[in-house]
């Protein structure tokens, strides 16, 4: 009665969800080949997954199936295939490697809008990088090695599928061993015993010293098991994330990621994992921070856009797609590969959280996230290391990666500050890319705020009409300034000051009130000019506006008032534009200023 798997996480990094993802590879490719419901269930419930199936599997028809290759043969420039059966075709990681290179470039000259045509270039295969990452490791004789002693118990593959599928309905803490009797009693051969375990399938292994002579310094790598590495190796070259990522001039590391399963249908989880690789795959050329941002983003694009296809195949009973992003998938989990010359060394296991806050309820939120995405991936695409962005980015990849509305704003302080430098600058290459009003509004209704044991809606802050006529004000006074362009000075370093008296009510109210009391002044001076000329003329704040903050920093604290007046005040939408009238506010501060 075998309806669910358990795989038990016992390696605590991504090998436990690569095995998984290799053995969920067997369940399906045995459910499709016999005719049986194929569709699987990945669920994360702590201490193991749980493969979760439609029906009961027929482990009689299972035990009739023939080989088929979990994973191909790897062959890079220098690979000795001299073992692989010639029938078998080996995967060309110097071909593929053309062929996404050529689909690369195409990309870049289409500016990331390609046209799918018969003259256009095909897409890349999804794992391209998984193989290239294994011949630059020199990792490929492990691979090939692990296919090799599978190749060689073809001719008992269907007993190994069926062990596969018993033991590991089973929670038992050794289901390999289980296997291994299994397939013994069964057919009366034996299950290959042991392979290197090298640093690309389990990165935390510590390299044995097994055999070490006098008069050299060779040292053998650590052995486990083999059937947990090839399955891992299944799991790594079809599913993992690989990329080489520039670390300095002319030094490149590798990262590998894995998507780690929440509750989510394996077919959906290999669609959009394949569409991110082959058509919207993040950029390792600007360092770490940013290839990590833009792979969140991105992968969040690809997820919103498979749910708002509309859902049709049996696999769909399962879902629900109206949930938050880390309702489907957690995190991604990852090692660092750093070089050392002409070797790589593991130099960092990391975790890299989803935001919580993309939670679409209807389907035409879920267009307005995607909206959003595309706003956020705009801004972070014009940083970059090299160019010395390299604070801003780690900023907001700690935002990106929570659940948590502080870091956004430790970024958006940050980014204001730059933005304004930006503005000022004659020399600048582009105008810097802003966050919207309308994608702040989205992404403030889903953060609640704790204070004093209650969940404060920040929608009571953001709504409030002293809060966004001040706000708007500072926007005229840094974004939307400038002597020539609108005929006032712009202020500089206003995100910094406010932010830094943030923590003390007193302080924070008192350098608010310097900056109304200038702005005012600066408006008693220009605003007859500019109405003359014709040009349009800037809010003015009242008392009653800043009784409204100080109302609202009493209520709500200063810290979080302050950084919410700075991140709106420092977006773009306050103008006379379609996105404003959008957001209802504009009209409602026009209408007060014109009758004052």
């Amino acid at each position: 009665m075998t309806q669910q798997l358990f795989v038990t996480k016992k390696y605590g990094t991504y090998a436990d969800t690569f095995l998984m993802l290799g053995l969920a590879q067997l369940v399906e490719y045995a459910l499709k080949a016999t005719n049986q419901k194929s569709a699987i269930q990945l669920l994360d419930q702590g201490t193991h997954y749980c493969l979760k199936l439609k029906k009961t599997v027929n482990l009689e028809l299972v035990a009739e199936l023939n080989y088929t290759n979990l994973f191909p043969p790897v062959k890079g420039q220098k690979t000795d295939i001299s073992k692989i059966p010639q029938e078998t075709e080996c995967f060309d990681t110097v071909e593929k490697t053309e062929r996404r290179k050529l689909y690369r470039e195409y990309l870049f000259q289409q500016k990331g809008k390609p046209q799918f045509n018969e003259d256009s270039p095909k897409p890349p295969h999804p794992s391209t990088q998984n193989g290239v990452i294994l011949t630059s490791m020199r990792h490929d004789r492990n691979h090939n090695e692990l296919w090799c002693l599978g190749w060689q118990i073809k001719d008992h593959y269907g007993a190994l599928l069926v062990a596969l599928f018993t033991a590991f309905s089973q929670e038992t803490e050794d289901a390999n061993e289980l296997v291994n009797d299994l397939f013994t009693e069964t057919t009366g051969q034996k299950l290959p015993e042991t392979a290197s375990a090298v640093k690309i399938y389990l990165p935390t292994s510590v390299q044995g010293v097994n055999r070490v002579k006098a008069d050299g310094n060779k040292v053998d790598s650590q052995k486990t098991d083999w059937l947990s590495l090839w399955l891992i190796a299944g799991g790594l070259f079809t599913f993992g994330i690989a990329e080489r990522i520039k670390i300095a001039e002319r030094v490149y590391d590798w990262r590998v990621v894995v998507l780690e399963p929440q509750d989510i249908q394996l077919s959906k989880y290999r669609e959009v994992l394949n569409k991110l690789r082959q058509l919207n795959p993040p950029s390792g050329g600007h360092g770490i921070a940013r290839f990590d941002a833009e792979l969140i983003l991105r992968f969040c694009q690809e997820l919103l856009s498979h749910h708002q296809v509309p859902a049709n195949t049996e696999e769909d009973e399962f879902d629900d797609f109206l949930q938050p992003i880390n309702h489907f998938v957690s995190s991604f989990i990852g090692t660092h590969f750093g070089s050392k010359g002409q070797v790589y060394g593991v130099k960092e296991v990391f975790s890299l959280g989803l935001p919580g806050w993309i939670s679409p309820k209807t389907s035409e939120e879920l267009a307005d996230y995607h909206n959003i995405l595309t706003e956020h991936l705009s801004i972070v695409t014009t940083l970059s290391a090299e160019e010395g962005h390299s604070e801003l980015l780690a900023a907001y990849r700690d935002f990106i990666t929570s659940t948590s509305l502080e870091n956004f704003f430790r970024f958006q302080v940050i980014y204001a500050d730059y933005v304004v430098k930006c503005l000022a600058d004659s020399k600048a290459k582009f105008f810097p890319r802003l966050f919207s009003l309308n994608g702040l509004n989205l992404m403030v209704k889903n953060f609640n705020h704790p204070q004093n044991d209650q969940e404060l809606n920040l929608t009571d802050i953001t709504q409030d009409l002293g809060f966004l006529r001040i706000a708007k004000a500072i926007n005229s006074a840094t974004v939307y300034a400038g002597k020539d362009e609108h005929g006032w000075d712009r202020i500089y370093g206003l995100a910094q000051r406010l932010s830094s008296q943030a923590g003390s009510k007193k302080d924070f109210i008192i350098e608010l009130s310097i900056f109304l009391t200038s702005y005012e002044n600066e408006n008693l001076r220009i605003d007859e000019e500019l109405k003359k000329k014709g040009k349009p003329r800037r809010i003015w704040t009242t008392k009653d506006d800043l009784d409204g903050i100080i109302n609202l920093i009493e209520n709500h604290g200063s810290s979080l008032v302050a950084n919410l007046l700075i991140a709106y005040g420092y977006a773009k939408g306050w103008g006379k534009s379609k996105e404003a009238d959008k957001t209802g506010v504009n009209s409602e501060l026009e209408i007060e200023v014109d009758n004052e």
